[in-house]
């Protein structure tokens, strides 16, 4: 440092703040960008792993980008986005193929086996002494009870909630809608988001009515309300994977090991959201919770030098 003192001040002052900088920018680190989808399971997903990123490892920081499911893989696969921790790719299973030939997206592994997808009815309207349609067990027997399931919209015919529009599982509820030859007495209704197909169940169940629709664990939905899925709507089992780019592999191999191990189970999912939404909280409390009370769940994906760091920053 001897040659500053040879120097005016403003320009130690310059060369001095410059300096300071440059150790800034070095401390920050690198930037991972998590696909922040519209559902509120992987937002919390992408906060407990945020947060064990942020305070359990050093050199990095976390952002969160939003979008839905093809903008997402194709973010990952492009390299806009790093990481995508609720895949959900076997409804588009075009994309996700195009991604892995290409070699930009490497797939990590499951965040939990086989989410239940389907078409689903209350269990009270068909099991206990008051079911209204007992013998309602499958898609097939939904044309002898059409008239429970009165449209709103259209009186004379039922109405099957079949998914939310611009949703790649929507082509299966139609084929099934179709193959079924449920058109004779039904409509198939598609909503405009994920809030609004919710609020038909919700709004229906708690007026012990009729409801049949398209639905997927895990939800708080599915997570506070006891519904049946109908025989013959069964989804192949969602893969439910972690997706990163390929440069993860380089820029950030102690994350990817962390990712490699992450893994939560449908049941978790569903209490945590189920708590969410009955505390009304966002995402990052939501993450905290499960920090909190699911230490045996998360321990077992980082070190104990980083679950120490973690468990100190709770």
């Amino acid at each position: 440092m001897k040659f500053l003192r040879r120097l005016p001040l403003s320009i130690v002052m310059i060369a001095l703040v410059m300096m300071l900088s440059g150790c800034k920018s070095k401390e920050q680190g690198k930037t991972i960008v998590f696909g922040d989808v519209s559902w509120d399971s992987v937002q919390v997903h992408n906060r407990i792993m945020g947060f064990i990123i942020e305070n359990g490892l050093s050199g990095y920081k976390v952002e969160y980008m939003a979008g839905d499911t093809v903008p997402v893989i194709n973010g990952v696969i492009q390299g806009d986005i790093d990481v995508d921790m609720e895949s959900w790719h076997s409804n588009v299973p075009e994309i996700y193929k195009k991604g892995i030939d290409s070699g930009n997206l490497v797939d990590l592994g499951k965040n939990m086996p086989d989410a239940p997808q389907g078409w689903w009815v209350p269990r009270y309207l068909v099991e206990g002494s008051d079911a209204a349609a007992p013998g309602l067990k499958s898609v097939a027997d939904l044309l002898k009870y059409a008239h429970l399931f009165k449209d709103p919209e259209d009186p004379s015919k039922g109405v099957i909630y079949g998914g939310v529009a611009g949703w790649g599982q929507l082509k299966t509820s139609e084929e099934f809608f179709k193959k079924y030859k449920l058109g004779k007495k039904f409509n198939l209704n598609v909503a405009g988001s994920d809030a609004a197909l919710a609020g038909t169940m919700v709004g229906a169940y708690k007026k012990k009515r009729a409801w049949c629709g398209y639905y997927w664990a895990p939800t708080a939905i599915l997570g506070k309300y006891d519904m049946v899925r109908l025989k013959g709507s069964e989804y192949p089992a969602a893969d439910v994977n972690i997706l990163v780019n390929k440069s993860m592999l380089n820029k950030a191999p102690d994350i990817v090991e962390i990712l490699k191990k992450y893994s939560t189970t449908v049941k978790q999912n569903n209490e945590f959201l189920a708590k969410m939404d009955d505390e009304k909280w966002d995402s990052s409390k939501t993450a905290i919770w499960f920090l909190k009370n699911k230490e045996d769940v998360w321990t077992k994906w980082v070190s104990a030098e980083v679950a120490a760091k973690v468990k100190a920053a709770l």
